[in-house]
């Protein structure tokens, strides 16, 4: 299987829009995150794996933990908030409840999203759909204002904000996306926890949780398409 890091589909964009504007609204920095990403198992290619995206607790004070996707697993990426609007090296960063791409207002380079129809089945997803839309990432409007994911929380509008629903606790939305990489691999992915996966599932069969809940422990399950 190819590497996904081989030519790019795009040439860097030389300004990220909104750069003030989101670094004051996402509480972004200049440190490297500490946390770790782990790879849990893989079956046939398949990959879960497990983000710290505590990000110093609910009111962060860490940037997002910075990833590209690679034939080994979900890698990270050590740089800082900052630096990211600069970095074509990384395809995804997550902090907290937040996940972004690295395109349009996210970063430099051009990952896509696509959601796939509601109720599709991770496993029936083989090769990228046909007529899917492929968007990059404009969570803030051309003045610059930032547009909500309508959470009432005053996160952005992320192309995968919909992961997640709040009935109570974060559920799982288990909506399936393909993102398609700057070098142009797809990569099928679901988020499948946003706490530990015994506390997550207390959460879709109660809508409660128990103190502490340890959440952002993200787990996501993905694959390459190509």
């Amino acid at each position: 299987m190819p590497s996904d890091t081989g030519p790019r589909m795009c040439a860097p964009a030389e300004i990220t829009p909104c750069l003030d504007e989101q670094i004051a609204a996402l509480d972004l920095f200049d440190n490297i995150s500490p946390a770790l990403i782990t790879e849990e198992g893989t079956t046939a290619g398949e990959f879960q794996t497990w983000i710290d995206a505590t990000g110093g607790g609910r009111a962060p004070t860490q940037s997002f933990v910075y990833a590209r996707f690679t034939e080994t697993g979900l890698e990270k990426v050590e740089i800082s908030d900052e630096d990211s609007f600069d970095a074509t090296g990384w395809d995804v960063s997550f902090r907290r409840f937040v996940i972004r791409v690295n395109s349009g207002m996210g970063g430099p380079s051009c990952v896509a999203v696509a959601r796939t129809a509601p109720a599709t089945e991770f496993e029936s997803v083989t090769s990228v759909p046909v007529g899917i839309t492929f968007n990059t990432e404009q969570y803030f409007t051309d003045s610059c204002e930032i547009i909500p994911d309508g959470s009432g929380l005053g996160s952005p509008s992320t192309l995968l904000a919909a992961y997640w629903t709040y009935p109570g606790c974060v559920s799982m939305s288990g909506n399936v996306y393909i993102v398609r990489t700057a070098a142009g691999r797809h990569v099928k992915l679901q988020v499948i926890a946003f706490y530990p996966l015994d506390i997550q599932a207390m959460c879709e069969e109660t809508m409660t949780l128990p103190r502490p809940s340890n959440s952002a422990n993200i787990r996501i399950r993905w694959a390459f398409l190509d």
